[in-house]
């Protein structure tokens, strides 16, 4: 006889707030960076959020809720090529969050977002668009920081069609729901495969992140280039 599903909080809701959120902020940065014109402040102020954000999912890695946390899903490659043969194998191991080979899509995806927003506050289009610390280095570093920012786009296009496609099939090919948890939190796990509780973490606490994390973020683009 089969267990009895039950319910498993997989995912806080800091964590899914961030994880929309940037979502809407990157298809927005990307729409914006590609139609020009007046839209490139938007495009500016969209890159400046989603550095806050990126921050803010760095501490939360750090010291948020079990699930969320780098040290619960970034394994070592070992442990990332036995889960991709357990899964070709039609053995899909369970994980409470990330598992080993989404761990490191993970990383990954914030590593080239915080390299695009980062790059981004060096930017000169030479026309009518300066960001923000151009004044603060040479105009080659400017021209490096441009280029990578231009190039690391298709990068980040490349990643997210690649996240899509895995999410598609473990939807419907492995018959795993990830869209679901990571809309409101819930897992449905067999009985016998149910993870111990993990710590939680109290959401004031992340709203004390993101808020420092914004703070820093408009000193460094607005009170810096002036000092």
């Amino acid at each position: 006889m089969s267990a009895v599903p039950g319910r498993f909080r997989a995912w806080d809701l800091p964590t899914r707030l961030f994880h929309w959120t940037l979502v809407v902020l990157v298809v927005f940065s990307f729409t914006t960076g590609k139609i020009g014109g007046s839209w490139l402040e938007w495009h500016m102020k969209s890159g400046f959020a989603i550095l806050a954000l990126l921050l803010f999912r760095l501490a939360w890695g750090v010291v948020g809720t079990t699930t969320s946390r780098f040290a619960s899903f970034v394994r070592g490659p070992r442990a990332a090529i036995t889960y991709a043969r357990e899964t070709m194998a039609g053995r899909h191991p369970f994980s409470a969050g990330h598992n080993p080979l989404g761990g490191w899509m993970v990383v990954f995806m914030l590593a080239i977002l915080l390299a695009q927003a980062v790059t981004g506050l060096f930017v000169d289009n030479e026309i009518d668009t300066q960001a923000p610390l151009t004044v603060k280095v040479s105009n080659a570093v400017v021209s490096k920081m441009s280029a990578y920012h231009h190039y690391n786009q298709w990068i980040i296009a490349g990643m997210v069609i690649l996240h899509l496609a895995a999410v598609a099939t473990y939807q419907w090919r492995f018959k795993v729901d990830l869209i679901g948890p990571m809309a409101h939190g819930w897992r449905e796990v067999p009985a016998e495969l149910r993870p111990p509780e993990h710590r939680t973490m109290p959401a004031a606490l992340a709203a004390v992140i993101i808020a420092v994390a914004a703070a820093f973020v408009y000193w460094l683009v607005i009170v810096f280039p002036k000092g």
